[in-house]
């Protein structure tokens, strides 16, 4: 793999957490409007409805539910794989740079205050530390 292959190999983590969260927002926003779903009476004829607006509610939020679940396992399935690949790394300060990066979401300003660098070589190092990665393994 080339560097920009394995740097975005490692982005899969964080946009899987992205999708994880837009679904947890999905959810929410299924049962706020479940929440509103109520019987109107009118002295007024006309159509009511079919009568099934809640239970169309309550299978959309268990599709939701489901989808939520499911796109947890793949965030949790991806950062094993990452993790497990990071691991076989010899030095631990590209293992750390790797992981705040790629799992953590740290920017590099945090990552270079927590390991007491400056910026410029957490640069220089995350270039190495990629190169050294192998994502086969």
């Amino acid at each position: 793999m080339t560097y920009e292959e394995k740097k975005a190999w490692l982005w899969r983590y964080r946009s899987a957490k992205r999708f994880e969260r837009l679904r947890l927002d999905e959810l929410a926003t299924l049962e706020a409007e479940a929440m509103h779903t109520t019987q109107r009476y009118s002295a007024m004829p006309g159509g009511g409805g079919d009568g099934q607006t809640l239970p169309r509610a309550v299978e959309r939020i268990e599709e939701a539910r489901q989808a939520y679940k499911a796109q947890c396992e793949e965030s949790a399935r991806i950062r094993e794989e990452i993790t497990f690949a990071l691991q076989q790394l010899d030095d631990e300060t590209e293992f750390n740079i790797l992981y705040r990066r790629y799992l953590c979401g740290d920017k590099w300003e945090r990552i270079a205050d927590r390991l007491h660098l400056t910026v410029s070589w957490v640069f220089r190092l995350h270039k190495k530390a990629v190169q050294h990665l192998d994502t086969a393994a």
